[in-house]
């Protein structure tokens, strides 16, 4: 199973706000027997037929009355977005904005295509205009957050969530962000606040999940994608997440979390079997644990551990060899490291064991130095939250 990264999930659980708050054109405001072409582009546009939109937009003559004109513009920013021509949707919304500069949602709407731009001060600017609304605030989160303004993007979603404590999203904004920099137990916090107000909410589950497993809480993130689950099973990073966890809790999964891993992750599924039967003694079910593993895919890390481990428990060194060579070979973890010197020692190959304690060494050398920077950046981020 390929471990998921914090940075996926971003991308996989919570939807971007640019393209809606730029898609705010009221077809009312351009809709006239003589602009059938523009109500068609707008029509294209709402049902994300870019392309489409775009075509009918040519030649097409910009109409007269400051609101008509506005919403002209704001359509061939929106169009231009969908297209990822980011440079003429903001042209085109800066076009907007000069028809009514005091304009608050044109403020923001240009700020969205500025940030989409990657024009990141031109964007903080514009969205000042939109900080007396939740949609003002979550945008200014996004802009410093691709500014490297962690905790002025934690403030602006905090703000977003005050000013509209109904809306999801910003709860999600903000509990990631917070995940996003490993300040996860604040992250936890948010989430479990939220989750009485939207109980149907899966996506906060999997956050909380996400947020318990990255702080060493295994089995209450076992718990909390278990609940996610049951509300969406076709949530699929989920599943993902959830077998990570029970791989690394201390203790059996429970017996939900069981069936949902072994619908979707038949590998682990097989690992949590077979450490369940050495636990209990149960030879019928690790020998079906053990068949199952031997059929995974050769690249599969987590299989080929697995087998080393029952090997070593089963004294057949010659076999647990094979299994964690090609184990480390794929997952050169520092305990990979040590199990397939413990090996070499067993088998009486002193050189090979020194060189894989060496190994491990290094590795749990680098492995501190990243946690005593992570470490170190959460303590900072803690402390100018509070």
């Amino acid at each position: 199973m390929r471990r998921l990264s914090l940075g996926q999930f971003a991308q996989v659980i919570i939807v971007g706000t640019i393209r809606s708050t730029l898609i705010f054109v009221l077809a009312t405001a351009i809709a006239a027997p003589a602009q059938s072409r523009l109500e068609q582009a707008v029509q294209f546009a709402r049902e994300q037929r870019y392309a489409d939109a775009r075509r009918a937009l040519e030649g097409a003559v910009e109409p007269s009355g400051t609101t008509q004109r506005i919403a002209f513009h704001r359509l061939k920013a929106a169009v231009a977005s969908g297209l990822g021509d980011t440079a003429a949707a903001v042209k085109e919304m800066r076009s907007a904005l000069a028809l009514a500069p005091a304009d608050a949602g044109l403020q923001t709407a240009t700020a969205a295509a500025e940030l989409q731009a990657g024009l990141l001060d031109d964007a903080v600017a514009h969205a000042q205009g939109g900080v007396g609304t939740a949609v003002g605030q979550a945008l200014l989160g996004d802009i410093q957050e691709k500014r490297g303004q962690y905790l002025e993007a934690v403030k602006a979603y905090q703000a977003a969530v005050a000013l509209a404590p109904d809306r999801e999203q910003y709860r999600i904004a903000l509990a990631l962000e917070l995940v996003q920099h490993h300040t996860f137990e604040p992250a936890v916090a948010v989430l479990e606040q939220a989750i009485p107000r939207f109980p149907k909410s899966a996506r906060l589950r999997v956050l909380l999940g996400v947020a318990q497993y990255a702080a060493g809480r295994y089995e209450d993130a076992e718990a909390a994608l278990a609940d996610a689950l049951d509300l969406a099973p076709e949530l699929e990073p989920a599943y993902g997440y959830l077998a990570q966890a029970a791989l690394e809790a201390p203790s059996a999964p429970p017996e939900r979390a069981l069936k949902a891993i072994c619908t979707r992750e038949p590998i682990v599924c097989s690992v949590l079997k077979s450490r369940s039967a050495r636990a209990t003694g149960d030879a019928g079910l690790e020998a079906q644990a053990v068949a199952e593993l031997k059929r995974a895919p050769k690249n599969s890390a987590i299989a080929h551990c697995e087998l080393g481990r029952v090997y070593q428990a089963a004294v057949q060194w010659t076999e647990a060899r094979v299994e964690f060579e090609a184990c480390v070979q794929l997952d050169p973890s520092p305990q990979n490291h040590y199990r397939l010197g413990l090996v070499y020692n067993r088998l009486g190959l002193v050189e090979l064991a020194q060189k894989q304690m060496e190994l491990r060494k290094a590795a749990e050398e680098r492995g501190a130095e990243d946690t005593a920077r992570r470490q170190s950046a959460v303590q900072a981020f803690q402390y100018l939250i509070k």
